[in-house]
């Protein structure tokens, strides 16, 4: 009985031995799935002019006195978009203009003086000259060509001393006409003047409003080519080419709004900058910037409106 109780027990455990082997078994000749192949990488991207918009920067500060323009308008290049109020710059630049009158007059004294002190020593010397002439037939003594010297010698003096306050007299007034020219520069300076042609985006300031010299007070959109840029995640950074084709959609449209094509791309990485909710975000992601020339416009593409860029990787 004992024999028999014992053989149940080896056959029983027998058994348990090859279940687990053919377990083992299967495990280890699991087929391996190979890694997906991604054909297409897509990225949330924005509509802007080629160059990108341009943002004005105040000039100068000061009250708006009149504004030319308005939000969506149409500006060529040299077109004044706003002129602050400029009443003491007006006055010193008159200041600088009747400073300069007079000084004109110092200067024409000057060379009137100077013209004459040359011909009095020219004079001079030729008395001079014939005294000594005469000195040697004996007509004259030389206590004569002794005076004469000495006047010669005074006038050569006086001649230096109006020379050199001509000059001072020109000098100065090149001084004021180089403040001229400050003052002048500061009066066009409360003219604000577009700096490219193109469609105003945004102009904040109204008549009566504050601005502050090198603030930001509006946006301009130049008249060139439109152009998307995409940043695509770091992860397919290096599968990225100039000249791979793209689909730009509306977002959450699964139509076609345009096609294009890279056109540049970023050397770095870079944070997230497009459309994002807070500068606050503490997501560890960068991206790599494109641009995409579009091969057509559509009219349902508006400048900086989101758009979604699907690159093909192959």
């Amino acid at each position: 009985m004992k024999l028999k109780q014992t053989k149940q027990q080896i056959g029983w455990l027998s058994a348990i031995l090859l279940l687990a082997a053919c377990g083992n078994g299967k495990e280890n000749t699991a087929p391996v799935t190979e890694p997906l192949s991604i054909a297409h990488v897509v990225g949330i991207g924005k509509i802007i002019p080629q160059g990108g918009v341009v943002e004005l920067a105040a000039p100068a500060s000061g009250i708006v006195e009149e504004r030319y323009f308005n939000t969506g308008d149409k500006v060529e290049a040299g077109d004044v978009i706003l002129v602050l109020e400029k009443r003491n710059e007006i006055l010193s630049v008159q200041e600088s203009d009747a400073g300069i009158a007079t000084q004109q007059l110092q200067v024409e004294s000057a060379r009137l003086a100077l013209e004459q002190e040359r011909i009095a020593l020219e004079d001079q010397q030729r008395r001079l000259n014939d005294a000594r002439e005469l000195l040697k037939a004996g007509a004259v003594t030389g206590e004569e060509v002794r005076r004469l010297q000495n006047d010669a010698d005074q006038g050569t003096e006086r001649l230096k001393k109006t020379e050199n306050d001509y000059r001072l007299q020109q000098s100065r007034l090149r001084e004021m006409q180089t403040a001229r020219a400050a003052r002048e520069n500061d009066l066009s300076l409360r003219s604000f003047r577009a700096p490219v042609g193109g469609t105003l985006l945004t102009l904040t300031p109204h008549a009566g409003e504050a601005v502050t010299m090198y603030q930001p007070y509006g946006r301009i959109a130049p008249d060139r080519p439109l152009e998307v840029m995409v940043e695509i995640d770091e992860l397919f950074a290096d599968r990225l080419a100039v000249g791979q084709r793209c689909t730009i959609h509306l977002p959450g449209d699964s139509l076609m709004a345009a096609t294009g094509h890279i056109v540049r791309l970023s050397p770095d990485l870079k944070r997230k900058s497009l459309f994002s909710d807070s500068g606050s975000d503490l997501e560890d992601r960068r991206i790599r910037e494109i641009e995409v020339s579009l091969d057509e416009v559509p009219g349902t593409l508006f400048i900086e409106s989101k758009v979604e860029c699907r690159v093909d990787l192959n």
